[in-house]
């Protein structure tokens, strides 16, 4: 009569450990980086779409309309609102929320608003508004320039 117990020999048990370890090592970079990409992707299309926001509403309104850090200074990566006028932001028409902590958010040297005229183009700075986002390994760059028009990943040229 044969009495072997049923189940696992420790062998058994140890090679399937290991396969799962070496797929487990293979797939969280692999998970990290999209998630690090799909976050990169939507905090900079919040960030884009607020600033078109500003844009339209700057020429359906005729006046000048500002985006700015709402804490004021030139602390980019906190909330950020839109209002029109260039005084105090008395009327805020929309606020774009902070980007994820460990993201940096950095913008043409100088600039502490970004005013759209009544044709839609840029009051404020003078010059074309070079804004890089960075979360982890993944960038992305973002091009306010003259005439308004706002690029993701392209140059005014």
């Amino acid at each position: 009569m044969d009495h072997r117990t049923k189940g696992f020999t420790l062998i058994e048990l140890l090679v399937a450990l290991a396969i799962f370890l070496a797929l487990i090592t293979l797939v969280v970079p692999a998970f990290i980086r999209s998630s690090q990409s799909t976050k990169a992707d939507t905090e900079i299309r919040d960030l884009q779409r607020g600033l078109n926001f500003a844009r339209l509403e700057a020429i359906d309104r005729g006046v000048t309309i500002r985006v700015r850090p709402t804490a004021g200074g030139d602390v980019w990566t906190g909330e950020l609102s839109v209002y029109d006028g260039t005084g105090t932001p008395a009327n805020v028409l929309r606020v774009v929320p902070p980007i994820s902590s460990g993201a940096t958010l950095t913008l043409t040297s100088g600039v502490s608003a970004i005013d759209f005229n009544n044709l839609g183009g840029l009051s404020s700075p003078s010059t074309a508004v070079v804004i890089s986002y960075v979360l982890g390994t993944q960038s992305r760059m973002l091009n306010v320039c003259l005439n308004g028009r706002i690029l993701l990943g392209g140059n005014c040229g």
